[in-house]
């Protein structure tokens, strides 16, 4: 069946449009307690107002619990679309798969819910424990008092992140690729205290040691080990020579001997 899809484009369009379609259910789930809420609002607003309230402070109050309904599918959204991430997952396990293949598949569907929620509720929730209640519930092990200003946690299910780690806005974790016709998963790992910066991006595979500072926009490379303590730069502009003195002035600073004299 796998194969069937992967080759016709008519089955693709038709598996996308049942794709979508659930997605759009999914969409209509998460909407009910706001549906709810805004239907007890205009029944009371309008069908049985009080006979002293105007138009003004009616529409007022209708306003107000469509903003209070926007944020009650921010929560439901979270707890639903997260769960059923979570469910997806169970399971698959780091490694490599064909594209064509159960596991890839199901990647992509719970990549479809994960991107629903990275555009329509991640946004507006950085840095709050609903951010951090949403990738817990799909799967991230993480530590106390982490700080995420990104919702670029792809897979995070297979992101570890331990104490006191701060990812700055935009940061990209991103586990997973597609490389000569498969996809690889592998986990990234996260030592306590450290910092990535804004719009870093990290690629599957990466273990980054404790108190680190990886500078804004670094990237690493699949598979990269980043000691204890390292301090990493990618500042625009400034040229190799001077970037090579800093992280070495870093280095040396770290180093025992450096810490006797």
């Amino acid at each position: 069946f796998i194969a069937v899809v992967y080759e016709s484009f008519p089955v693709q369009v038709l598996v996308t449009l049942v794709m979508y379609s659930l997605y759009a259910a999914l969409i209509g789930v998460c909407l009910l307690p706001s549906a709810f809420l805004l239907h007890a609002a205009a029944r009371a607003l309008f069908v049985a107002p009080p006979p002293a309230m105007v138009l003004g402070l009616r529409l007022l109050l209708v306003c107000l619990c469509m903003g209070a309904s926007l944020y009650v599918y921010f929560v439901t959204g979270i707890l639903v679309m997260g769960s059923l991430v979570r469910l997806l997952v169970l399971g698959m396990k780091p490694g490599r798969y064909p594209l064509m293949s159960v596991t890839t598949l199901r990647w992509m569907i719970y990549s479809g819910i994960y991107g629903i929620a990275q555009k329509t509720i991640l946004p507006m929730i950085p840095v709050t424990f609903f951010s951090n209640l949403f990738f817990r519930l799909v799967g991230c092990r993480m530590g106390k008092r982490v700080r995420l200003n990104s919702w670029f946690l792809n897979d995070a299910w297979l992101i570890e992140l331990d104490d006191d780690v701060v990812i700055g806005g935009g940061a990209d974790l991103s586990p997973h690729q597609l490389e000569d016709g498969c996809l690889i998963l592998e986990p990234i790992r996260v030592g306590s205290g450290t910092l990535v910066g804004a719009h870093c991006h990290i690629s599957s595979g990466v273990t980054i040691g404790r108190d680190c500072l990886i500078g804004i926009r670094s990237f690493l490379r699949r598979g990269t080990t980043v000691p204890d303590g390292t301090r990493m730069t990618s500042l625009a502009g400034l040229p190799l020579r001077d970037m090579y003195r800093i992280e070495k002035a870093g280095r040396k600073a770290r180093s025992p001997g450096r810490a006797k004299e």
